[in-house]
């Protein structure tokens, strides 16, 4: 057997190892609705449901505020997402817990990702061994652990980025070659399929616009200028389609939902760096922040553009690149370009684009980097680094995370066993639950789970108090953190509602959840545990109906 295929084998069971050791901790880490997304995980499996059954998506638990009742035109439309999770949390929710559900299934689409995306480096030429280092190199990275244990729709993005550039990249292969051409019904379909995507995530919206724009331009589409006009036809047809389907289904017209005040979806959008493309402040505080969340989800991908960048410089390589590799290569720049200019600076947006870059970047490593015996060697000292580190992150994360896990389900069963003992038999109170319990809660069959969004989305110009009172909110489930700061500053004005209207049913401490904490320090020993105690707190509310 030749040394070459020796070390695949080699890396290929590394990947599996961290795999595995990343997959013990599918349900547990990062904690369900976690401080990195603030409840998205429960909100968004409950938006999808919704969509699956009513026909446009809101989040149902969402009681006194605009998200409930829809979360508008823009969002509300996530026909391809609901497919791939909506349905099956709409089918088994009664089984299994609807975050379990989702991170399910977002695991298993991160295997096949690591799939087709080995099978897309080998069709680039990219030999074997080096593919497969591309892959560990991935898995190994923090922003994958989060991504992938995520009832979210980060890998999905992600994914389908990495599949548009193959299959365009490919599609210029052809072009320029004369085994193809680029018909109107291609242009068309291509315009249908895009806005299709774009109802997977909302990111995917800018993603693939940029890359759209810049195949056109590759294509020579703005020199015959009727392919525009046709793959904008194809756009508009789907568009009208899915504006058909929200209409029908009776949803409030409305962009971000028919909140009284500015709400999250808009404070996002109007954070968004293109909106200050001059200000050069702005945009080195973009690049920075994002450099800085870099190095802390994936060091080893900044320590790899550095390497290739010093290799272009030290050996001045002109080699003629294939038209497929060129295409590409372009295609990671317009990524690049909207995800500095159209996206937040967030964590959790980082793995949207981190794998089509690492597969640029393993393609020109590989063009550089041939299988010399030195190369082989240094590929089995990465591995082994990138392995002990992938295994180290899960043996850390592991201790905190089952300490959470642990704490705070004790705590909200007892929670819920206070609740069933002071409720008559056949009611089902409303509870106002905090984020690391709204994912029990809403499984629990004897309570109705309300989510705090009508604190960033309200639809009434009422105080929160009288919402509550109106809504008929009995129990309030809320948490105070180990070192006194606010939970959240988001909804940092419920706890003091809760200590004017309500009356405290219940206090247990432990470590309840992951705010101002880092999984993967050092230092989380179980004397520590003891000492840095969060509180969850179930108030008894004398407002309700």
């Amino acid at each position: 057997m030749k040394s070459g295929r020796v070390i695949s084998i080699l890396i290929l069971t590394v990947i599996a190892v961290v795999l595995i050791a990343q997959a013990r901790l599918l349900y547990i880490f990062p904690q369900s609705d976690s401080a990195r997304w603030w409840g998205d995980e429960t909100g968004q499996m409950l938006e999808l449901r919704a969509e699956v059954q009513d026909g446009y998506a809101r989040i149902p638990t969402g009681l006194g505020s605009s998200v409930a009742i829809t979360n508008g035109i823009v969002r509300g439309n996530s026909w391809l997402a609901a497919a791939i999770y909506g349905l099956p949390v709409h089918l088994f929710s009664g089984v299994a817990g609807i975050v379990d559900i989702g991170r399910t299934i977002t695991f298993l689409l991160s295997i096949t990702m690591l799939v087709v995306m080995y099978r897309m480096l080998r069709a680039f030429g990219v030999s074997q061994m080096v593919s497969l280092l591309a892959i560990l190199l991935l898995v190994t990275t923090r922003s994958f652990f989060f991504s992938s244990h995520a009832a979210r729709l980060d890998i999905a993005a992600g994914f389908s980025v990495l599949v548009f550039a193959w299959y365009l990249s490919t599609r210029f292969d052809f072009l320029r070659s004369g085994k193809w051409n680029a018909t109107a019904r291609w242009y068309f379909f291509y315009g249908v399929v895009a806005i299709l995507f774009g109802t997977l995530s909302i990111h995917l919206v800018t993603l693939l616009a940029a890359i759209s724009i810049y195949m056109l331009w590759r294509f020579g589409a703005f020199q015959k200028v009727w392919p525009i006009f046709v793959s904008l036809g194809g756009t508009l047809a789907m568009l009208a389609i899915l504006f058909s389907v929200y209409a029908i289904s009776g949803a409030p017209v409305t962009l971000f939902g028919n909140s009284v005040a500015s709400n999250q979806f808009q404070s996002v959008a109007g954070g968004l760096p293109i909106l200050r493309p001059f200000s050069r402040s702005v945009q080195l505080a973009n690049i920075l922040e994002r450099l800085h969340g870099l190095w802390f989800e994936a060091p080893t991908f900044l320590i790899l553009i550095v390497v290739t960048i010093a290799i272009q410089i030290i050996f001045l390589s002109k080699a003629e690149k294939s038209h497929k590799a060129s295409f590409i290569y372009g295609a990671a720049i317009a990524i690049a370009i909207s995800w500095l200019l159209f996206e937040s600076p967030a964590l959790y947006y980082f793995f949207q684009v981190i794998p089509i870059f690492i597969v640029v970047l393993f393609i020109e490593f590989n063009k550089q980097l041939q299988g010399t015996k030195v190369t082989q060697m240094a590929s089995i000292a990465i591995a082994i680094v990138l392995c002990y580190f992938g295994v180290s992150d899960t043996m850390r994360a592991a201790h905190l995370s089952k300490a959470i896990e642990q704490d705070n389900s004790v705590a909200i069963a007892s929670a819920l066993d206070s609740i069933k003992a002071e409720t008559k038999q056949g009611t089902i109170p409303i509870v106002l639950a905090q984020n690391p319990a709204i994912a029990i809660v809403e499984h629990e069959k004897n309570v109705r789970l309300m989510t705090a969004h009508l604190v960033s989305f309200p639809t009434s110009s009422k105080s929160i108090a009288d919402v509550l009172k109106d809504v008929g909110v009995s129990y309030m489930i809320l948490y105070a953190p180990h070192d006194r700061l606010s939970y959240s500053l988001d909804y940092h004005v419920l706890r003091p509602i809760a200590d004017s209207i309500g009356t405290i049913v219940l206090r247990k401490t432990g470590t309840m959840f992951d705010v101002h904490r880092d999984y993967f320090s050092e230092q989380t020993d179980d004397r520590q545990f003891a000492l840095n105690q969060d509180t969850m707190i179930l108030y008894r509310l004398s407002i309700a109906r």
